[in-house]
């Protein structure tokens, strides 16, 4: 029984890993023809985070800071680990967050509602984060762990676009 608890954290962890790599490429890539960037909003990245989540049955919830979530380490990159308090408070659920680093590393935001209009963010980044209070189901596993275990996924990907 706790095998059959810790391959489900393993199946959940590689589903917000793929999910967070989804969103992150789908935010960055470049249209050609309109010269912009026109999935680079909070929007589009979710419905790709959420299409990619489907399968696993899980939806991810974007919380939207207005800042960049801060790991408790001083990372300068936003990679983990994150404040407990940046975790879902129910089981089995999923925070997203977004942050957007402007070319040559600042200004940052954590939210953007729309895309951008031209192709100012080219060589910037993007970074979805994605947190889950993922439940254990089996009472050995929980006398290890507790009743749940932080999963958290990162990824960055460069915005492209031509010069």
């Amino acid at each position: 029984m706790g095998l059959l608890d810790l391959s489900r954290a393993f199946y959940y962890a590689v589903n917000l890993q793929g999910a967070a790599r989804e969103g992150a490429r789908h935010g960055a890539w470049f249209n050609t023809a309109s010269r912009a960037s026109i999935y680079l909003d909070d929007a589009d990245i979710m419905t790709a985070v959420n299409q990619s989540l489907a399968g696993a049955g899980l939806t991810g919830v974007l919380v939207a800071s207005g800042s960049c979530l801060l790991p408790v380490d001083g990372n300068a990159y936003h990679s983990g680990p994150y404040p407990a308090s940046a975790y879902p408070a129910g089981p089995n659920a999923v925070n997203v967050y977004i942050c957007y680093t402007y070319p040559g590393g600042a200004p940052q935001l954590g939210t953007m509602a729309t895309h951008p209009t031209n192709n100012s963010w080219r060589l910037g980044d993007v970074n979805v984060i994605m947190l889950m209070n993922f439940q254990l189901i089996t009472p050995l596993i929980q006398n290890v762990f507790g009743n749940g275990i932080h999963l958290g996924f990162n990824e960055h990907f460069t915005i492209q676009g031509k010069p």
